[in-house]
This record gives C-alpha cells, structure tokens and sequence, in this order.
C-alpha cells in the first residue's frame, strides 16, 4: 500500500508548519463574550468585551459596564458597575449627560444567569434614555430566550 503523503505533498520541501499565537486571556469580560450574538442587541452599532469592561454602542446611547470580583472565591459573584452616557441626533457624545448604578450578581461569573442578568441591564439602560419609547418584553419571551441559549 502506497503512502498517502506522497499524494498531498508535491516533490520538493514540506510547508512550513505555523507556530501556535499566544493568546492573552485575562479580565472578566471574555467570560461575557456570548452576549455579542443576542438579538436584543442587534441595534448596537459596536459591542466590546474586553478584560474588565462592557461596553455596547447604540445610536443614542453608550453603556459602558465595569466587571469587577465581589469575592476571590471562583463562585464569588461579581459587581457591575453600570454608566450610561446620552449621544446627540449625530452620534456624538453629549457633555455631562451621564448615569451610573451599580448591581451584584451572584455564582460564577460568566454563567448564564449572570450572561441574562448583563443584557438586561444593558436593555433597561438604553430604556433610560429620554424620548426613547422601548416595548416591553413578555417574561415568556426571556425565558424563550434564556432556555434558546
């Protein structure tokens, strides 16, 4: 039986092989990372998640969301440190048009109640903004949602 490495290699000198990229794997925010595909973000215009921080972009809105451990524990919990900043007709940011909350999540950071309990802070953010009439959800819909995911 002939070899089959003869047939997926050309005579001449083997393709080099690729070194492995290191990736840098720190922050809260990479266990979050899921929300980017939700639906109920679709109308953002830029979502990031990167080390500590969430930050999603909608036309008339910025939500800017900090992560940080209530507790060293890996079942700790978290803290979200919420803020809100209002954009012009433009999309440019207003002055000092800005709220801020914040709200503890318990169990794993990452997991899906804590993944739910972001987006719907990041929802009832953008609800906040004035002149901004926003249809309420079913709770069958969350839990549609929830289950979905």
């Amino acid at each position: 039986m002939l070899s089959t490495h003869a047939s997926r290699y050309p005579a001449g000198p083997r393709p080099a092989r690729r070194r492995r990229t290191a990736l840098e794997r720190r922050g809260l925010a990479l266990r979050f990372v899921m929300i980017i595909g939700d639906p109920r973000l679709a109308e953002a215009r830029h979502v990031l998640c990167d080390r500590d921080t969430v930050v999603v972009d909608f036309p008339e809105s910025s939500v800017r969301i900090g992560l940080s451990r209530l507790l060293p524990e890996p079942d700790g919990g978290i803290v979200l440190d919420c803020r809100v900043h209002l954009h012009d007709e433009d999309g440019i940011p207003r002055g000092s048009t800005s709220t801020s909350w914040q709200r503890v999540l318990t169990g794993r950071p990452g997991s899906l109640h804590q993944r739910e309990a972001l987006l719907r802070e990041v929802v009832a953010a953008r609800s906040r903004v004035p002149d901004r009439a926003v249809a309420r959800p079913e709770l069958a819909s969350l839990r549609y949602l929830a289950a979905a995911v």
